[in-house]
């Protein structure tokens, strides 16, 4: 019996370290997916971190290129809006030029003329009372192949003079416009200047 016992007990014992190892084993596997499960999502964390960061950074640089293109864009339509008020008030200058000065610009014009062929004055709308002063009737009589017209160019400030059909334009809107073209470029680069 005793031996009945012993070999009881030695069966006992075998089973017990054999579930023993099995548990073993078991909590092994268990903890190997547990530790694979929390790395996985230790990894996950890591990446939807970096994913956030990375699409906040994105927002950042797209918001704060947006904030630089409406600043240039505002400077720049306040820059044109200058520049276009800058020849605005050079034509209007130009109509309120005195006697003097009107003059002085009508003979820079006339010594340029052919004289060899008959030219005709079309004074603007908006000269036509610097015509009649004495300064510039004396340099229109100074130029004998050059005479005035009875016509007037209706809203305008200068003049066209005439020559076979073929007007040539001296109207300050126009001179200006011409300017604009001309100087436009350097003018833009200087204003645009950051």
């Amino acid at each position: 019996m005793k031996d009945l016992q012993a070999l009881s007990a030695q069966i006992l014992a075998k089973t017990k370290e054999e579930g023993q190892k099995k548990i073993e084993q078991y909590e092994k596997v268990a903890n190997d997916k547990v530790e694979e499960q929390r790395q996985k999502l230790v990894e996950s964390q890591k990446n939807r971190q970096e994913q956030i960061e990375n699409q906040m950074k994105n927002d950042y640089e797209r918001e704060a290129q947006t904030l630089a293109n409406n600043k240039r864009n505002a400077v720049l339509g306040k820059k044109q809006a200058l520049l276009k008020d800058v020849f605005e008030k050079a034509a209007e200058k130009m109509i309120n030029w005195d006697n003097q000065t009107f003059a002085s610009f009508l003979s820079g014009v006339l010594s340029q003329l052919d004289q060899d062929k008959q030219w005709q004055i079309v004074p603007g709308s908006r000269s036509e009372t610097v015509f009649q002063s004495e300064e510039v009737k004396a340099i229109v009589n100074n130029y004998r192949h050059v005479s005035m017209a009875n016509d007037l160019v209706k809203g305008k400030g200068g003049f066209l003079v005439q020559e076979g059909g073929i007007d040539y334009n001296f109207c300050f809107d126009v001179l200006v416009q011409e300017m604009k073209k001309e100087f436009s470029p350097q003018l833009a680069t200087l204003a645009f200047k950051n």
